[in-house]
């Protein structure tokens, strides 16, 4: 009884720390699942296989929480790092006591202590998710790293369980003693200590490069704005220096009451201008609304590539906006996925168009992209399916990844409508 009982305490704490890995973003039904298949699963797996048993439990923990939550790097990774924790907790535990109460290793193997020391165990585990959680929170959500570590840094995990709890089974089959308990806790700490401070050095520098990169997009794409706005206005000083001879241009044509005439030299090179003066070009003035100056850039390029498309792109920022509550890098990658989507499909409408626009609704900031759609438009559920996509193999990412981006913020929200040739994406962020 006291085994199931250990048992089920260790594979809850497990779960647990899976769920205080995931920032607490996990789905009340997912955590049920996690901490009922532990539980029924736990006991007889180490009856049937000991030690060797955790590893198809971890098989369990990672099938569901792909199947469920559907973001492979995390569901790998930190299922084995629990398993990690659960283990240098464990001896932590027992080098305290035997440290401190210089207490013989064969106590250790009595029933109380057991039931103590796995008690102790399951404590310092949950207190090693918190800070392990705290330490890698921003390490996993870098682009850089997860483009170019990710896997390097899977593998290194589970060959980090796989190496400690090949070090447990030659203990056991050894003998465990008080030296082999204290030499694996100091080993099992230092290389976990080693691995902590290898991220945190990995995050600095991908985090310094891609500031880096972003300094140069965001200057890149301020050029472009700012080129495009003198454009703008050497184009109304010229309007502003001719609009006298324009006017004075017309006046012979009143003056005779040279009706047909004045009507033809209206048409053939007043509306011309008229119809200039509408242009795209005059769209992006409310921008100066804006004041997140990547975000302008973003917006800006993305506008002007979309007027460079003959399609109908304006932007409208009504109130200033002076920040917005969300990571630099993750709001301007999801506005970047939706306005490179929303020009992707408005290109191929007969009258294309994009709208963007910035709202303030109570404690909120509504990035709001509207953009015309194709009847043929496949499902919301679909769209968002990773590796979907109507332009052909190996694409469809930018959506999946925009929701993944949207999970890992609480404060954000994106609602996505598809009405009368409209597709709509409204990303509501919190203050």
């Amino acid at each position: 009884m006291a085994d199931i009982i250990n048992i089920s305490l260790q594979t809850i704490t497990i779960s647990l720390s899976i769920y205080i890995l995931f920032q607490y973003q996990l789905s009340k039904k997912l955590l049920s699942i996690l901490l009922t298949g532990s539980v029924l699963l736990g006991y007889p797996l180490f009856m049937w296989q000991g030690v060797i048993g955790v590893f198809i439990l971890l098989i369990f923990w990672v099938v569901s929480l792909i199947i469920l939550h559907k973001m492979l790097f995390p569901s790998v990774v930190y299922p084995v790092i629990s398993l990690i924790n659960l283990v240098i907790s464990n001896y932590i535990v027992k080098a305290a006591l035997i440290f401190f109460t210089d207490m013989p290793v064969e106590y250790l193997e009595s029933a109380l202590y057991i039931d103590i020391i796995n008690v102790f165990t399951c404590i310092v585990t949950l207190v090693l998710s918190f800070i392990v959680s705290y330490l890698l929170s921003s390490f996993f959500k870098q682009d850089s790293f997860m483009r170019s570590y990710s896997t390097v840094f899977t593998i290194l995990s589970v060959v980090t369980l796989i190496i400690f709890y090949i070090n447990i089974l030659i203990g056991k089959q050894s003998g465990f003693s008080d030296e082999n308990i204290r030499a694996n806790s100091v080993l099992f700490i230092f290389y976990f200590t080693i691995l902590i401070g290898v991220c945190i050095l990995l995050t600095r520098m991908i985090v310094k490069e891609t500031n880096m990169r972003n300094q140069q997009i965001q200057y890149e794409r301020l050029t472009e704005y700012t080129e495009n706005l003198e454009q703008m206005y050497t184009n109304m000083q010229k309007f502003r220096h001719d609009y006298i001879n324009i006017l004075l241009s017309m006046s012979e044509y009143i003056r005779s009451r040279d009706i047909d005439k004045l009507e033809q030299y209206f048409n053939n090179n007043i509306m011309p201008i008229s119809m200039n003066m509408k242009s795209n070009t005059y769209k992006l003035g409310s921008l100066h609304n804006l004041k997140i100056q990547e975000l302008k850039g973003i917006i800006s390029s993305k506008i002007i590539k979309a007027q460079e498309m003959n399609i109908d792109a304006n932007v409208e920022v009504v109130e200033p906006v002076d920040s917005i509550n969300m990571e630099p890098v993750s709001l301007c990658r999801s506005v970047g996925i939706i306005l490179d989507n929303a020009i992707e499909e408005a290109v191929h409408c007969e009258q294309p168009f994009v709208h963007v626009a910035l709202v303030k609704k109570g404690g909120s900031i509504l990035i709001v992209v509207s953009n015309s759609s194709r009847p043929t438009t496949p499902e919301l559920h679909k769209i968002f399916e990773k590796g979907f996509s109507t332009k052909g193999e190996n694409r469809g990412l930018g959506l999946n990844n925009l929701r993944e981006i949207v999970a890992s913020c609480n404060n954000v929200t994106l609602d996505t409508q598809i009405l009368d040739g409209k597709f709509t994406q409204v990303l509501d962020i919190a203050e």
